[in-house]
């Protein structure tokens, strides 16, 4: 592990060298922000760390002029932005685009985390229809095609300390699913109209494409609409394939006593008691002003008031108030703080500490395992499948961005996606390019922008379990 002190001369180097080259912090890659030390947190100078944190409640989010992190809606492959591997766009190698193993987040949402204290504000989803429906597989009746509509009862007392509106939580918002739709889209200009590989038009059980999802329904939302962006004029149903929620092997579906023992250790280090303890006094100050004291889920980590605050401003709203008391209310400056420390804590999760290869193997270690048999099949050319898609959570996207080992890694903002290009050369040998949110990933093994495809199940190998019942317990 880092000494504390190696961290801090990383940090006063990092800063050095802004000053001396002249480089303004608004300048600074995005991506990879220095994580190596909890002054990333209380250094209150670097706010959002030239990330975005806003989105219009009610329409797309605005197409950005860069690439640059955005939580609430991370850049994708964009045929304004693509380009091509640099073997080959340089000509050095004749090559084709033969598959694309695409996996992202869902789409921008409502918050899981509603404050202790109750909402100042209401949610508003009267303008998305989250539809409910089964219809047989052939034959009979065809469905009703109905949907929820939330509402809240006055005289419902529970709802003194909760929220009013017309929201579940979480649910896709009209501008996460608007956001979808664009993503689908943009993925159809690169990777079927530039690229060649997404068919132009498809069938109900079309054998080159694969979709999946977990079973939340905030994933198959986001399916809905990324799918219809990319095939607009399409008719009729399509399987999203989902495995059994209790076995799932994303989304922590499938039993593994493991996990929480591994966290406990990672959670029991110097490291760990350093970042709760240069946090402590903004999380007093907030389980003070929404009535967190007494709710631990709000005090152990950063998740829930960074859950809260992100989806409030990214669907248009604003940061919280004391329930009664519009006069206490979160500062933007707070905020990015939390965020900071947000960022901080996925690093330590899945790239930092001391356990991280046993915590990726026991939290998407046989998601993995899944991945390297696809690519081993494209390899064997066992495989009739071109573009696979896969509707995931955060939870899913850090650790494997940890198990490529991303060089920093930051919070998986909405709809963050990585995208496994796999290339087959004229000579017929087969090359991979990883590209996170739109560009190729950089990590401890170098940017991944052209690797031999077996250097890449090797790297990944590292993360799948031998025997997933031993090491779970």
């Amino acid at each position: 592990m880092r000494s504390v002190y190696e961290g801090i001369l990383d940090m006063l180097t990092f800063f050095l060298s802004l000053f001396f080259t002249g480089v303004s912090l608004a300048a600074v890659d995005s991506f990879y922000p220095p994580l190596n030390h909890t002054t990333y947190i209380t250094n209150a100078s670097l706010g959002s760390y030239g990330g975005v944190f806003s989105a219009p409640s009610d329409q797309a989010s605005p197409p950005p002029s860069e690439i640059v992190y955005n939580y609430c809606s991370m850049p994708h492959p964009h045929v304004d932005t693509y380009s091509l591997p640099q073997p080959v766009a340089n000509h050095s190698v004749s090559a084709k685009l033969v598959y694309l193993e695409y996996l992202q987040r869902h789409q921008r949402r409502t918050p899981y985390n509603i404050l202790p204290g109750g909402e100042n504000q209401e949610y508003n989803c009267d303008n998305i229809h989250p539809h409910l429906f089964a219809a047989p597989a052939t034959g009979g009746p065809p469905p009703l095609q109905v949907y929820a509509q939330t509402y809240t009862d006055p005289t419902n007392p529970f709802l003194t300390h909760y929220v009013n509106g017309s929201c579940q939580y979480p649910q896709l918002t009209i501008g996460g699913y608007l956001d979808g739709f664009q993503h689908g889209r943009d993925l159809r200009a690169v990777y079927g109209a530039k690229l060649g590989l997404i068919p132009e038009t498809l069938h109900e059980n079309d054998k080159r494409v694969w979709f999946r999802s977990s079973s939340s329904p905030l994933t198959q939302g986001s399916a809905g609409g990324v799918l219809r962006g990319l095939w607009p004029e399409y008719k009729g149903p399509l399987p999203l394939h989902q495995q059994a929620s209790s076995v799932d092997t994303v989304n922590r579906g499938f039993p593994c006593a493991a996990r929480d023992t591994t966290l406990d250790a990672i959670q029991s280090s110097p490291e760990w008691d350093e970042y709760i303890q240069v946090t402590a006094q903004l999380r007093d100050h907030l389980a003070d002003l929404f009535d967190a004291r007494d709710s631990a889920d709000w005090l152990e980590t950063w998740d829930h008031f960074a859950d809260n605050f992100q989806a409030r401003l990214c669907n248009g709203y604003n940061l919280p108030c004391r329930l009664g008391d519009e006069s206490q209310c979160v500062s933007k400056e707070q905020a990015f703080t939390v965020f900071r420390a947000g960022d901080w804590m996925y690093n330590y999760w899945w790239r930092g500490n001391a356990n991280v290869t046993e915590y990726i193997q026991v939290i998407e270690g046989m998601f993995i395992a899944e991945i390297a048999r696809k690519f081993e099949a494209v390899r064997e050319r066992r495989s009739d499948i071109v573009y696979s898609h896969n509707f995931v959570h955060d939870g899913d996207i850090a650790p494997l961005l940890g198990a490529l080992g991303i060089r920093a890694l930051r919070w998986p903002g909405m709809a963050a996606n990585i995208a496994f290009e796999i290339w087959e050369t004229s000579a017929g040998g087969f090359y991979a390019r990883v590209l996170y949110s739109g560009r190729a990933i950089e990590t401890i093994h170098g940017t991944l922008e052209w690797i031999p495809l077996t250097k890449l199940i090797d790297i990944l190998s590292v993360y799948i379990p031998e025997d997933i019942f031993a090491l779970c317990g």
